[in-house]
């Protein structure tokens, strides 16, 4: 299957982005168990708000921004310790988050950033999913967008492919975290809303459904009609999976801002954890 599908996925590095509220509860507990799970190294990142006019006339609200930054840092650290996790704080300075987060991980070399479904607080103006969509589109990593309420998976991970070289780079990611957490996997592909049948759809979905199986992995297909995220979610639903497994399509530009993305959309309604794979 690796040679088939490629790059394949790895989950040595990875960068959390936390600011210690109850939004981002989620993703320090997914971040947490995975990183012990894989053995991962874990960076765990926090932005203090500055500008240079700000740190000019207001050097105890600088300070006092600082104070607080690390009091989120050394939380998730003791968190860390107690999960016998390899954590290495960072504490950043910054007035655009999405940015500071793509350069953190640039710096981090991370093959994933884990961050929550609204952000950080730093993002709170934007609209739900948008912050998520906005990192997803800045870095050059995959990311694994998590909701407040979710947890680790434990349950099963269900696969979108639609043939295209991101939901190949998708398909390794799943299968190494299927071989990793001990899941079952399932395959979806979901075909045109015109389309009369699925058979297009329940072929493609069948022949990475093999490749997984010949790799080791537990692994079922199925096809769906309709409008894909919808259809990603019902599923995830339907089968009991708790991880969903998507490729980004990549974008560039002003476009990496624009709504409506297949991916952003399941980001948007999924109530598990998101995990959406940047292929080279």
């Amino acid at each position: 299957m690796t040679a088939q599908l490629s790059p394949l996925a790895r989950f040595d590095q990875l960068l959390l982005a936390t600011d210690g509220s109850a939004v981002s509860s989620g993703a320090v507990r997914v971040a947490l168990h995975l990183a012990s799970r894989c053995g991962s190294r874990l960076t765990v990142m926090h932005m203090a708000r500055t500008a240079a006019d700000y740190a000019m006339f207001n050097p105890a609200g600088v300070r006092q921004a600082e104070d607080a930054a690390r009091a989120v840092l050394q939380q998730v650290e003791q968190q860390a310790g107690t999960a016998c996790v390899n954590c290495a704080p960072v504490l950043r300075f910054g007035e655009e988050p999405v940015h500071e987060i793509a350069a953190q991980a640039e710096e981090s070399q991370a093959d994933l950033v884990i961050m929550g479904r609204r952000g950080v607080h730093w993002l709170e103006r934007l609209v739900l999913g948008e912050a998520a969509a906005r990192v997803v589109g800045h870095v050059h990593c995959s990311v694994l967008v998590v909701p407040t309420a979710a947890d680790i998976w434990d349950q099963g991970i269900l696969l979108a492919v639609d043939g295209s070289r991101h939901a190949n780079a998708a398909a390794v990611a799943a299968a190494s975290l299927a071989r990793r957490c001990g899941l079952p996997v399932t395959v979806l592909s979901v075909g045109a809303k015109d389309e009369p049948h699925c058979e297009q759809a329940q072929a493609l979905a069948d022949r990475v459904r093999d490749l997984l199986r010949q790799d080791g992995v537990a692994a079922d297909s199925v096809a769906r009609q309709g409008h894909p995220a919808q259809a990603i979610v019902a599923a995830a639903a339907e089968y009991e999976c708790d991880l969903i497994v998507l490729g980004s399509h990549g974008r560039s530009g002003l476009d990496r801002l624009l709504m409506g993305s297949v991916s952003q959309q399941v980001v948007i309604h999924a109530k598990c954890p998101v995990l959406v794979i940047k292929s080279a």
